[in-house]
């Protein structure tokens, strides 16, 4: 029988917060996270489940540019707005041992209103009378409403979950239906970037005179994440020269913000991703690549990501990394350790015990044409590569 490869699929710059949200997820059903679809793409054979977690409630393009790239993917779509609701999500699936999500049948336990919305305002469409088994197929922000396909004019409807009693399926799995999102047009030609600034790699153009849903934006507003069909996560453009069609910007999902380290070489060029080639890794009992390789010349200078302590600057020819240097971080959320491997030998600039601040040089690069950078987190459990984590979350690129 072929193995089960299945990868949990986190919103394309989300921090530390979803990966801790689904970690005894991860680790019951040895799923591996990521949040580069084209990881998942290169997974060889079948079957491959795909675990899509939407924090805008719908299942957007990437599912479709996942189909389109690979028709035989089983998507397994997770609708969480937020971290803590991802891990009320996926701990039901744990506890009740299910790696994927299933149906949710209600049963009513009175003669119900069926109504076009969720609220007892809402106009009555039609009843459903007790004892009437029905499929729920989302449920209000709340909880209280639970949404249904109404049997007669085969659309969205809502019944009151007081009034019924599930006998199949886990309501916490079910998605929450959001409002309609805001539309945005662009007022003039904007460039649509990988993440919420002016130095990341760019996705394409909107032209003028298109029209977008906004999904998210960042903190301070100065950025609006849109729909992006051509690419296959979402892209951002400044919210400077977008004009709103419809709804407000307000209470859109904040992108988080969780990027504090500096790639370790001037000008990053990403030669070999985290979480790729997952069968030479598999020697190493990893799911893939343990870090990100960037390119570097031999004798290149190679920086500190962020200040702190030194603890470790060695020769190690007998280390997978070689001469490496090992920086320990203090952070509000808990104390990370950045490595950084294969180092020229003789050309250490630090030494263990040493401060060092964001961007000083701690050598230069060695023979292979590459850096490699991984980062720890003290107590971290991330599935089978237990307590290393994905760079790209954090790197300000």
């Amino acid at each position: 029988m072929n193995a089960v490869w299945h990868v949990l699929l986190l919103p394309a710059g989300a921090d530390w917060r979803w990966m801790e949200a689904s970690r005894l997820y991860v680790e019951r059903f040895r799923v591996i996270p990521i949040m580069n679809p084209e990881i998942a793409l290169a997974l060889p054979g079948d079957p491959l489940i795909v675990s899509l977690v939407l924090p805008d409630g719908r299942p957007g393009h990437t599912a479709a540019w996942l189909r389109q790239r690979r028709p035989s993917i089983r998507l397994d779509p997770l609708f969480a707005s937020t971290p803590e609701r991802l891990q009320r999500i996926l701990d039901a699936r744990t506890a009740h041992g299910t790696r994927l999500g299933r149906g949710l049948w209600v049963v009513t336990t009175d003669r119900l209103n069926v109504r076009s919305g969720p609220g007892f305002s809402a106009p009555i469409i039609g009843r459903l009378e007790a004892g009437t088994e029905v499929e729920v197929v989302g449920q209000s922000a709340d909880g209280a409403w639970w949404a249904i396909v109404d049997p007669m004019r085969r659309e969205r409807a809502w019944i009151a979950a007081a009034y019924t009693r599930v006998i199949a399926g886990i309501p916490e799995t079910v998605p929450v239906l959001l409002a309609q999102p805001p539309q945005v047009r662009a007022q003039a030609p904007r460039v649509v970037r990988r993440d919420p600034d002016p130095g990341a790699p760019i996705l394409g153009q909107l032209p003028a005179g298109a029209d977008r849903e906004a999904l998210a934006q960042t903190a301070d507003g100065q950025w609006v994440q849109i729909a992006f069909p051509d690419a296959a996560h979402p892209g951002w453009v400044p919210k400077e020269g977008l004009e709103i069609l419809r709804g407000t910007l307000e209470g859109l999902p904040v992108h988080p913000s969780g990027r504090w380290l500096h790639p370790p070489v001037k000008s990053p060029v990403i030669h070999r991703a985290f979480g790729v080639d997952p069968v030479s890794f598999a020697a190493w009992g990893l799911p893939g690549h343990e870090g990100v390789d960037f390119h570097a010349s031999p004798g290149e200078p190679v920086y500190a990501a962020a200040e702190g302590r030194v603890v470790m600057a060695a020769e190690r020819p007998d280390h997978p990394y070689g001469t490496q240097v090992r920086i320990q971080h203090q952070r509000t959320d808990g104390v990370y350790v950045t490595v950084y491997g294969h180092l020229m030998p003789g050309a250490l600039e630090v030494q263990a015990g040493e401060w060092v601040q964001t961007g000083q040089p701690l050598g230069r690069a060695g023979s292979r044409g590459f850096i490699h950078l991984t980062v720890k987190k003290e107590g971290a459990r991330n599935g089978a590569y237990g307590d290393i984590l994905d760079p790209m979350v954090f790197l300000v690129l």
